[in-house]
């Protein structure tokens, strides 16, 4: 067995015995040391003198797994000509919650490769962008790195135990071959952002990385950067820009949801004169193109902007959407409320989750037309055209349909005193099986029920929402766009989802609606009417959820025109968001 050393820097006995005691791997020498004055004659000298293969580090603030030793060593036997062994590492709170993991961007990119340190540490300052960790992700062979005292002690980093451990880690790195265990074993904590002191230590990482550089012989084209260029734009001012551009907005909407949230940022378009145009081809070349998909094509428009789709977008991954949803390929995000709000900010440390003009807080678009009159007066033709029979009515209005859902919500209900409302989503091309179960389920019920009414999947699901005195749902986002008017929402927690293989069940991470089993649907549902449906509460809830709803529209076209024509009304910038946690950079 390869015997190692653990060098654990600035640590506590207690935290050392702890995290190493869990190792599997059992052939460890732990020594100690501190940043300091002494810090790097410490580590050179014990380097030179031990009899370990291998060293790796271990410091505050971090987890390690129980197998992270023995998993990078054996991809160091494996990946024998590399010097220096890397592996991924997440991140999370301090209460332990995950708040993000390794860089799908670079999944993948690494595996089984040999790279030059060098060049991968160069790619990492241009970009801004730490795709290797830290100390304690990093172990390294003690006869391939031979650490030279007179390079390290020209770093003029010792009252700063950051960069100190940084500066070590580039030398362990430069020059040398490396290699990346695609395996997650270590968990940072992410720390509260002193944005003074953050920008204090980034002035110093360009300082001292310029020491580096003449070290190294590399040839600088600009002043390096520690932290990524969306980061960087975070924390300045921004300014008006006039790009020049066509007075043209496509949205990009890929089906009837999607043209329901665009179409009131449409119409303010239109009242200012712009050409507009909707497409479901993400292809489509634009002048400003808005889009509110997981995934859009913004690089195909001069200017983009990106809002959510929906309330509960990816809500089995919250708070942080943006692992798998990249903002920072878009201009200008929007986000409808504080809950989103305070969600961005706790992932806003990534560079990923930050458009290049900032995210904003202007609210929701639908929400700016709940109480039109034009969505008044479609929903009393409707209700005349449906000729509804009793004073309540409960709307059923599922994420899915699937394993009969829907007879689930008809039997359980049909014979209460109350209207029953359906109204299903429009599924784009490649969902024929769920067209197919809503078509089903229709037949199968509709004229069978004197109080059964089927509002089409094309209407506007606003229409729905303000029809209704009570939603009942699996885990549709219907459930939280219900509260704009007021209307509570009942989810049943065993309906299936049929996004995966096997379905699973319905997530729910909403704390303002019911839940209940399906076998206690109609028990649930008359509890509720007996207790009375109206609620000021829900609707002060939605003043936290659906900001800025008098304004939401306007203040979008006025960013867009801010950051597109020069034009100074920024009213809207109040509603900018913050990061907040240090961004991921070069030095943590």
């Amino acid at each position: 067995m390869k015997k190692v050393s653990v060098i654990c820097i600035d640590c506590e006995p207690g935290f050392i015995d702890i995290l190493l005691g869990m190792q599997t791997y059992t052939d460890l020498e732990a020594v100690r040391t501190e940043t300091g004055r002494d810090f790097y004659q410490d580590i050179v000298d014990y380097c030179e003198n031990t009899d370990s293969d291998y060293i790796c580090f271990l410091e505050p603030g971090q987890l390690i797994g129980k197998d992270k030793i023995s998993d990078m060593v054996e991809y160091a036997e494996k990946m024998n000509e590399a010097a220096v062994m890397f592996c991924l590492r997440n991140y999370c709170e301090e209460d332990c919650t995950l708040v993000a993991y390794p860089d799908r961007a670079y999944h993948l990119v690494f595996k089984d490769m040999l790279f030059n340190g060098s060049q991968i540490l160069c790619h990492g300052i241009e970009q801004g962008c730490n795709l290797l960790g830290n100390l304690t992700t990093t172990m390294f062979r003690r006869e391939k790195v031979k650490l030279s005292m007179e390079r390290l002690c020209q770093y003029e980093v010792e009252g700063n135990p950051q960069l100190q451990k940084a500066f070590l880690m580039f030398e362990i790195l430069a020059g040398r071959v490396a290699c990346v265990l695609e395996k997650v074993l270590v968990t940072t904590f992410v720390k509260k952002l002193n944005l003074q002191e953050f920008q204090a230590q980034d002035r110093m990482f360009t300082e001292q990385f310029q020491i580096f550089a003449r070290l190294h012989g590399w040839k600088l084209q600009s002043p390096p950067s520690g932290i990524a260029r969306v980061h960087r734009d975070l924390f300045r001012e921004r300014e008006a820009q006039n790009r020049e551009l066509k007075k043209e907005i496509t949205f990009f909407a890929t089906d009837k949801g999607e043209y329901y949230n665009l179409l009131p940022i449409m119409k303010e378009a239109k009242k200012r004169g712009y050409e507009v145009s909707f497409t479901d081809n993400l292809d489509v070349k634009a002048e400003i193109g808005v889009y509110c998909q997981h995934v859009g094509r913004p690089e195909n428009a001069r200017f983009s902007v990106v809002l959510l789709h929906d309330m509960a977008q990816r809500h089995i991954a919250w708070p942080n959407i943006w692992e798998a949803e990249f903002w920072d390929i878009y201009d200008l995000g929007i986000l409808p409320g504080e809950r989103w709000k305070e969600r961005w900010e706790r992932s806003a440390f990534q560079y990923h989750s930050c458009p290049r003009c900032g995210a904003y807080m202007l609210g929701y678009p639908k929400s700016g037309e709940a109480f039109s009159e034009e969505l008044e007066e479609r929903v009393e033709e409707l209700k005349a055209a449906l000729g509804l029979k009793y004073d309540i009515s409960v709307l059923y209005a599922p994420s899915w349909e699937n394993d009969g859902k829907e007879d689930d919500f008809v039997q359980s209900l049909s014979s209460l005193p109350v209207n029953l409302l359906v109204k299903q989503a429009v599924f784009p091309h490649g969902y024929e099986h769920i067209v197919k179960n809503i078509q089903d389920m229709r037949k199968l019920h509709e004229g069978n029920y004197e109080n059964l009414y089927y509002i089409e999947p094309e209407e506007s699901i606003m229409v729905a929402l303000k029809m209704c005195d009570l939603i009942v749902s699996d885990e549709s986002s219907v459930m939280v766009e219900g509260m704009i008017f007021g209307k509570p929402a009942l989810a049943v927690e065993d309906w299936l989802i049929p996004d995966t293989e096997p379905s699973r069940f319905a997530s729910i991470p909403y704390d303002d609606v019911y839940k209940c089993k399906r076998v206690n649907l109609r028990e649930t549902v008359e509890t509720l009417i007996a207790k009375g449906l109206e609620s000021n509460e829900i609707r002060q809830k939605a003043e936290e959820i659906f900001v800025n709803k008098e304004h939401v529209n306007r203040d979008i076209l006025d960013a867009i025109e801010y950051f597109t024509a020069g034009k100074e009304d920024v009213e809207f910038m109040k509603w900018q968001m913050s990061c907040r946690y240090v961004p991921v950079n070069m030095w943590s």
